[in-house]
């Protein structure tokens, strides 16, 4: 048996629908589809339990290859990267929770590095279009 979750919030990008409709096993253990939802927002929900999905740090080995590390090592390659950096730049941020935005501004700001999101992208060109014409009105 399924039932439908209404008036859902998408986190994926900056528009924040609120108007998704998300069908769950009773449980609410399985996703099993999504309404009102734009084809990004969608799989967003329905690949975060895919068999595939990759749960743990991995490391781009010199052959091409992937290898699984500790959130550890991740941790301490990341930070070296940033501080070794000489023009640091921390991009995405999109499906990141506000806790981790803000944390990860606080260490933008120690290392000097210019911060930016997938919204520049994805927003980009609405926000030259309210530049060039002006905010849209009925």
């Amino acid at each position: 048996m399924t039932k439908t979750v209404t008036d859902v919030i998408c986190p994926f990008c900056g528009t924040l629908c609120d108007d998704l409709e998300v069908v769950v096993s009773d449980d609410g253990k399985k996703i099993h589809e999504v309404y009102n939802a734009c084809a990004i927002g969608a799989e967003k929900f329905l690949h975060s339990q895919a068999k595939d999905r990759i749960t743990r740090p991995r490391m781009r080995q010199e052959d091409g290859s992937w290898k699984e590390i500790s959130y550890e090592e991740a941790a301490e390659y990341t930070a070296r990267m940033l501080t070794d950096a000489k023009k640091p730049l921390m991009y995405g941020w999109s499906s990141t929770n506000c806790e981790a935005q803000s944390i990860g501004s606080e260490i933008g700001e120690l290392v000097g590095a210019v911060m930016d999101n997938t919204a520049t992208v994805c927003h980009g060109t609405s926000l030259i279009a309210v530049q060039d014409i002006g905010i849209p009105s009925c």
